[in-house]
């Protein structure tokens, strides 16, 4: 109701702003002429005054009423040329009607309008309302969806995927991430950051495994920029995940003698250098012998003059086969003896990490999931393979 109230106050508002003029009483050429013969009788009146004064001589007050009486000959001619009185009352005669005309055809004309091409019934939406629906058209989403439609239009756009890639790799959609990068890589050429996203969505798509792809893009980041530290910490890994120990610690242990005192990444290398081996110089099968051996089991045939029990110069004189059996054997004992008897924290770590040094990934999947079913009641035991899960890369 006020929205009706105040449409109809405004539409009286400008009704009266454009009546206005046609309302006012015209003034006819008679009148003008009037007024004019009155103010030229009062110049003569003036003119006959400053004679008698003296302020003028008599030819000087002969010149003036001259001109004042051939301007108001002209005057006097002009009006006579006028419209006649009659005409004049015929045209404020129409204007009358002209006027109530435009005054109710102009509000109805306007309401018709608005009713055809308005919209009356829709409800008052605040500014806040506004601003929120503006938002909406703006989701991330669909700026998302108008990319890759445009980059399905123009595969060839580098650009694109280079901008559309880091965005995959915050939502988590990894997979799409490496893609973008590789796409880029092959568009744009190669760069050291570029390389390492890529590097980086591949290791988080396969859950903390660095893949083959992944490593020569780490590769190509050190022969484009030697100084970079994040490339060596994912190769170090890499070599540990194959099962390389004694790579993998030396490289730890070269990094951390370099590393500034404050770096975020040192505590991480310290950790992984104290779980792969406590002398980095040891081999990494016999670090796996070592670790899963479980107690009673008989040493390996020595080599003249090596003591006895599974050392490194036992282990390595065997041949691969030989000595792939033999830890495949004392990992499976350990495995057997965990099965009997599950409270063991400490042999639940040794086999996961043997199962992810001998690449049996599931065995090692396997071992997690029976060590938080047998350690359910041990916090510590249970915090200590939760800690080597996130390590391994094992997920959740």
């Amino acid at each position: 109701m006020v929205f009706w109230i105040l449409v109809a106050g405004l539409v009286a508002g400008v009704t009266l702003v454009i009546m206005r003029p046609l309302m006012r009483q015209p003034i006819t050429p008679g009148g003008i002429a009037d007024a004019d013969v009155a103010v030229y009788k009062d110049q003569l009146k003036e003119i006959a005054a400053d004679e008698a004064r003296g302020a003028i001589a008599a030819n000087e007050a002969e010149s003036a009423r001259t001109e004042i009486a051939r301007r108001l000959l002209r005057v006097t001619q002009d009006n006579e040329k006028s419209d006649s009185p009659l005409r004049a009352s015929a045209r404020n005669r129409f204007v009358t009607p002209v006027t109530i005309a435009t005054a109710i055809a102009l509000p109805v004309v306007s309401l018709g309008l608005y009713l055809a091409y308005g919209a009356p019934g829709m409800p008052a939406q605040p500014l806040s309302e506004r601003i929120a629906e503006a938002s909406e058209a703006s989701k991330p989403n669909d700026l998302i969806a108008k990319v890759e439609q445009r980059l399905r239009e123009h595969p060839e756009d580098g650009m694109g995927w280079d901008v559309i890639a880091p965005v995959y790799s915050a939502m988590g959609r990894y997979e799409d991430a490496a893609e973008s990068y590789r796409k880029a890589v092959n568009l744009l050429g190669e760069n050291p950051k570029r390389l390492q996203d890529f590097a980086n969505a591949r290791i988080r798509l396969e859950n903390g495994i660095v893949p083959d792809d992944a490593r020569k893009a780490l590769q190509r980041v050190l022969v484009l920029e030697p100084q970079a530290i994040e490339p060596r910490i994912w190769l170090a890994l890499a070599k540990e995940q194959d099962g390389h120990l004694a790579e993998a610690a030396a490289d730890y242990k070269s990094l951390l003698d370099k590393a500034p005192e404050d770096a975020p990444w040192r505590k991480v290398l310290e950790e992984r250098l104290a779980n792969l081996a406590p002398a980095a110089g040891a081999a990494a099968n016999n670090k796996t012998v070592a670790e899963t051996a479980p107690a009673g089991t008989p040493a390996p045939a020595a080599p003249q003059g090596a003591p006895g029990g599974p050392d490194a110069s036992a282990v390595m004189s065997m041949s691969p086969q030989d000595r792939q059996a033999f830890i495949t054997s004392m990992v499976d004992g350990l495995a057997a003896r965990l099965k009997a008897d599950g409270s063991d924290a400490a042999g639940w770590v040794k086999l996961i990490r043997a199962y992810q040094v001998l690449g049996r990934h599931d065995d090692a999947v396997k071992a997690l999931n029976d060590a938080r079913t047998n350690l359910k009641g041990n916090e510590v035991g249970l915090a200590q393979v939760e800690d080597l899960a996130r390590q391994l890369g094992l997920g959740s």
